[in-house]
């Protein structure tokens, strides 16, 4: 348990660092990107802002000099306009209505020497007066605006500016985000098992003196339990000679002496096989023949209700060894035969098979015609002092730990309980122990 609570905090806290670590990459990308994405918008925007006045200027600008020249237009073509406002990393193409070029920035333009021209058609879009589109030329990256010249109906402008290595920054971004969060996730996972650790040092202590007392408080009860037991088979022997209403008394008493006996039984059992089986504790037995041991103790309780025990254990060899805790493998079977029994109808039957499964295991399984589980109740059954029926359990004798310490058992022994129940049609548990001998 203690370990399983220290898995799903170290569980917890790099689920935790790790989302943690994702949403400041995440975001730190995204402001990078929108950072550069608002530069490049700004950048374009000015260029195009001082094209088109350039343009407007060669249109419209008189020729500068005498008064007698003053009112004189500048003839000179427009193409020849000077692009030296544009950056080196810029290029610009201005075109008529008919999509031919009136002038452009460079003589190797990007614009005008792969087609780009020839291939699109831009429209404004969102009402926007431009539109930003980004293409791939000669596997560069470019950011292409374009928007029509003020006053001039069909003369469109296109400035295009190089983001291959905004682009290339935001790759090896990536990746530099990607390897620190990984990096800082192994450590942060390191760190959160240390501390999962450390969290668990008074919850394990805690843990330690909760066993210790549960041994030491059923070790202690269990001798004025035997006193009261035979006390009160002592006075069992003048029975006939109380009146009543004092037999009624010593009955319950009696009845109590006993369930207390077995709580404190149960607890002990409990408390020891917490503790995690040692090596020098396990032994070759014969695994059948406990099989058989068990039913045989059982069926002076079953007879008693008309209850028919059946076997099935002759897939098991005989003299088969199985290395364990021969004790507990005996307290399991007689915990899970024991609820059978008590919770058969009169004249039922239960049926105890054994056989071999996977790479040598052994599957044992004990079915019952009783009453049943419902469904809400299952996953809960095998919690300690958990009873379906509080009432029938209590008149039967049960104290809820049976079936915690059949888990435990199975536990120690690295396999597997499992059940299957419905009501009024009995129940099935089934037991998977691998390969020990």
């Amino acid at each position: 348990m203690i370990k399983k609570t220290r898995r799903n905090l170290f569980i917890i806290y790099s689920v935790i660092i790790g989302l943690i670590l994702i949403i400041m990459a995440v975001t730190f990308y995204l402001m990078l990107s929108g950072v550069l994405a608002r530069d490049e918008h700004t950048r374009l925007e000015a260029a195009s802002a001082k094209a088109q006045m350039e343009w407007q200027r060669r249109m419209t600008n008189p020729i500068g000099g005498t008064n007698d020249n003053r009112d004189m237009k500048d003839n000179r073509p427009p193409h020849k306009m000077e692009w030296e406002f544009l950056q080196s990393n810029q290029a610009a193409v201005v075109t008529d209505m008919n999509g031919q070029i009136l002038s452009q920035s460079l003589v190797r333009n990007p614009l005008v020497t792969e087609g780009y021209l020839r291939e699109i058609q831009i429209q404004a879009i969102n009402n926007k007066p431009y539109v930003l589109q980004h293409i791939e030329i000669d596997n560069r990256s470019y950011a292409v605006m374009s928007m029509d010249m003020n006053n001039l109906r069909g003369i469109r402008l296109y400035i295009a500016e190089d983001i291959s290595n905004q682009k290339h920054l935001l790759t090896e971004m990536r990746w530099l985000l990607g390897g620190v969060s990984i990096l800082l996730l192994v450590v942060a996972s390191i760190l959160g098992y240390i501390l999962a650790g450390r969290a668990m040092i008074p919850i394990t202590r805690s843990y330690e003196r909760q066993k210790a007392f549960t041994a030491d408080a059923s070790h202690e009860l269990r001798t004025p339990l035997s006193v009261l037991q035979a006390s009160m088979e002592i006075l069992e022997e003048q029975k006939q000679q109380l009146p009543s209403i004092h037999q009624l008394v010593m009955g319950h008493m009696k009845d109590e002496i006993h369930r207390m006996i077995r709580l404190t039984e149960n607890l002990l059992l409990l408390a020891r096989s917490d503790s995690a089986m040692q090596l020098s504790q396990l032994e070759l037995f014969d695994l059948r023949q406990t099989i058989v041991s068990t039913m045989d103790r059982m069926r002076l309780a079953a007879q008693a209700k008309q209850i028919f025990i059946e076997a099935h254990v002759d897939s098991l060899k005989e003299g088969l060894s199985y290395k364990g805790d021969a004790d507990q493998i005996s307290q399991l079977l007689y915990i899970l035969l024991d609820n059978a029994v008590k919770f058969s109808d009169v004249e039922g039957s239960v049926i105890v098979r054994s056989e071999s499964y996977a790479k040598g295991g052994i599957e044992i399984t004990i079915a019952d015609r009783g009453c049943g589980i419902p469904a809400e109740d299952i996953p809960h059954i095998f919690e300690r002092f958990y009873r379906v029926d509080k009432a029938r359990s209590r008149e039967s004798g049960g104290t809820g730990l049976g079936l915690s310490i059949a888990a435990r058992v199975v536990h120690n022994h690295g396999g597997e309980l499992t059940v299957k129940s419905s009501v009024d049609q009995g129940s099935v548990f089934i037991i998977r122990l691998p390969e020990m001998g």
